[in-house]
């Protein structure tokens, strides 16, 4: 025999976690920023992700009540999107020879450019995400829901280079052989 009625407040509580839990999972949210979204009343889907673009054009930083997941100083990145590139990349160690690597890698792509779109191939952003999808939504274009936010993308790439490939040089010797180029 079963009882009936409502949820106890354990109950509700483990309901909410879980939801939110699965939420941030299907939309690749970070699940603290989803919480904290709920618990400061702020729709699910505002400032999940950890950056915003500034009102100078071309320009990023990270939110105060995010992180990079890379340590870095949310005061330091700021600045064109290259130089975001260039401090997330020693971040990574990636100096010298993988900078350079990066550096050619993205310019030939986007020219670093967060709202650079491939015409026949609809890749987005910086990186030359295939689909935007791919990345945090704050990467994404504004008509998809979006910022085109320079360091969502170039977080979310660097990620994917070090994932693939390993490095950007190895990113870079593979986009060379490419015809078309991709990488």
């Amino acid at each position: 025999m079963s009882k009936s009625g409502p949820i106890d407040g354990v109950g509700l509580t483990a309901s909410i976690i879980g939801s939110a839990l699965v939420y941030s999972g299907i939309k690749g949210y970070s699940l603290l920023a989803v919480i904290q979204n709920l618990v400061t009343g702020k729709p699910i889907a505002e400032n999940v992700t950890v950056t915003s673009p500034l009102s100078t054009p071309g320009t990023a930083v990270i939110e105060p009540e995010g992180t990079s997941g890379m340590g870095s100083n949310p005061a330091l990145l700021t600045g064109s999107p290259r130089a975001i590139g260039k401090t997330m990349a020693a971040e990574m160690g990636w100096t010298g020879a993988e900078w350079d690597a990066l550096e050619k890698l993205w310019t030939r792509e986007s020219n670093w450019n967060p709202k650079a779109r491939n015409p026949s191939s609809g890749a987005y952003g910086i990186p030359q995400s295939l689909p935007h999808t791919k990345m945090p939504k704050a990467a994404w274009p504004e008509f998809a829901g979006g910022s085109s936010s320079a360091v969502a993308q170039i977080r979310w790439g660097l990620n994917y280079i070090k994932q693939r490939y390993g490095s950007p040089r190895m990113a870079w010797a593979f986009w060379q052989r490419q015809s078309p180029h991709w990488y």
